[in-house]
């Protein structure tokens, strides 16, 4: 798929969060994590060399994500694909018979009507699990009801998934920065919270505590400019 589906469809894999929301993540939380140790160990370069392995770590670990992801959808589209292409050939040889295929599934009221206007003897099909309760409303009423389980139809080809992949793609906001205000703040409340408590335990809490402090004010901003973009 081009880039601009791939930025699309990576947006949806990480929550609505693009390429600059993620690389703030992983910065910020790297660079949290490296100021945590020399709290503790007071070792500038063992310091920055730790922070570098989990911005390292946070990388790859969002690269494995956005591969399983991709692999998920691309599975997913095929399988769709299939399934359209056997409805499409079920749906051939049921009007060749004769019958009526009824999809998606209807509910009783829209097959009561549907038995009422095309008379008795009609013959309809559905595709999906036995309803005995549509088929006994069926009969009722002159006609017959058969539920054909689900097949699969041809292999796609590769032009046929990404064009049907570019056609599903979560479409963008007109307006990027009306994306911005939609990044959620959950991590850095939470992270703010579980600093402020380990302050209470830990030596040296005045350093704790406004690593948690900041953490609550990046988060709490975030959350708002969230809700006051949706008013």
């Amino acid at each position: 798929m081009d880039r601009t589906t791939a930025r699309a469809y990576k947006r949806k894999c990480f929550q609505g969060r693009g390429i600059v929301a993620r690389w703030l993540d992983r910065v910020f939380f790297s660079a949290l994590g490296g100021v945590c140790l020399y709290i503790l160990l007071r070792n500038l370069i063992l310091s920055l060399l730790l922070g570098g392995a989990f911005l390292l770590l946070l990388v790859l670990w969002d690269r494995r994500r956005w591969a399983r992801f991709r692999h998920r959808l691309w599975q997913r589209t095929v399988d769709q694909l299939r399934r359209e292409d056997w409805l499409r050939q079920e749906a051939g040889r049921i009007r060749g018979s004769g019958g009526v295929l009824l999809y998606p599934v209807p509910d009783l009221d829209t097959l009561t009507g549907l038995c009422l206007r095309l008379g008795e003897g009609t013959a309809f099909h559905c595709v999906g699990d036995v309803k005995d309760s549509l088929i006994a409303a069926a009969q009722a009423l002159g006609c017959s009801l058969t539920f054909h389980p689900w097949g699969q139809g041809e292999e796609p080809s590769r032009e046929q998934v990404v064009e049907r992949l570019v056609c599903d793609a979560p479409k963008r906001n007109a307006l990027p920065w009306q994306k911005l205000l939609h990044l959620p703040g959950n991590r850095y409340l939470v992270t703010g919270l579980l600093l402020l408590l380990l302050s209470m335990i830990l030596r040296r809490a005045l350093y704790w505590r406004m690593l948690g402090t900041l953490c609550l004010v990046i988060g709490t901003v975030r959350r708002s400019f969230h809700l006051f973009a949706k008013t």
